[in-house]
């Protein structure tokens, strides 16, 4: 299993980037997870929609969800092109489908038109469900909002955490324990701040990846700008495994420890 940085900018994407959004593939299987402004496109140069599995949303903000209207019609067209014989299962947070089909109604009556390119699906807190042979779970995380952390497992047993949008709480090391590669924010740059927006800064993240016992921890959710390299000093003060520092396009493995 691989995980792709297709965007990692946030609350918006810089020059030339794309705001929250990651693929996760192995030879038979890929979904995307998060769709943030300029994910679309960014996702198009090196994805077929044919092959997409699903969609995962971990919460509405835009940085995570806003290229999820570009990315209904791209499907819609691929369906008539013959490229897709299916609409591509999405995956959102409770009341997400009733808040994404407001905002289809304020944008001119598109419900119809997104149902049929999406399947929609609702996921809460302690689910799991099949993705081909993957198995996903969640866990509602601490951002003030309905969001969720998610786990991929392949089908070899490899497991990716991806902390979604998050400050420290009790249940974050309970969830994540062991995960070969947690894909972690790292947004601030202080302690109080991270607390009064409910994000985590690079130390938090290393903290949490030590007390987890996870393999690789990768920092992600970036304002644009931001050095990346300084993120993974700090974090790995705290963490003694490998750490890295989200970058657009990167590919890292999952499961080699």
């Amino acid at each position: 299993m691989k995980l792709r940085i297709i965007g990692r900018s946030s609350p918006y994407a810089g020059p030339g980037e794309a705001a929250i959004g990651y693929v996760v593939e192995d030879a038979d299987c890929h979904v995307l997870l998060d769709c943030g402004s300029g994910v679309t496109a960014k996702y198009l140069e090196r994805y077929s929609l044919a092959d997409l599995k699903a969609v995962i949303i971990s919460h509405l903000h835009p940085d995570h969800a806003a290229d999820l209207f570009p990315l209904g019609f791209a499907v819609l067209h691929a369906l008539m092109l013959g490229l897709r014989k299916e609409p591509v299962p999405l995956y959102m947070p409770p009341g997400g489908v009733d808040a994404f089909n407001t905002v289809l109604d304020c944008f001119g009556n598109l419900q119809r038109h997104y149902s049929q390119a999406f399947t929609y699906r609702e996921y809460k807190a302690d689910d799991q469900v099949a993705v081909g042979d993957w198995k996903v779970r969640f866990d509602r995380v601490y951002h003030g909002v309905n969001c969720h952390g998610v786990i991929i497992e392949g089908s070899r047993g490899q497991r990716l955490g991806y902390t979604a949008d998050t400050k420290m709480g009790p249940e974050l090391e309970r969830f994540f324990h062991g995960v070969d590669l947690l894909l972690c924010e790292a947004t601030s740059d202080a302690g109080e701040h991270a607390q009064n927006t409910s994000h985590l800064t690079p130390e938090e993240a290393g903290q949490l990846a030590a007390a987890a016992g996870v393999g690789h921890l990768v920092l992600t959710h970036f304002l644009p700008g931001t050095d990346g390299e300084a993120k993974r000093r700090r974090a790995a003060q705290y963490f003694s495994g490998k750490v890295s520092a989200a970058e657009p396009d990167a590919v890292y493995a999952v499961g080699d420890r």
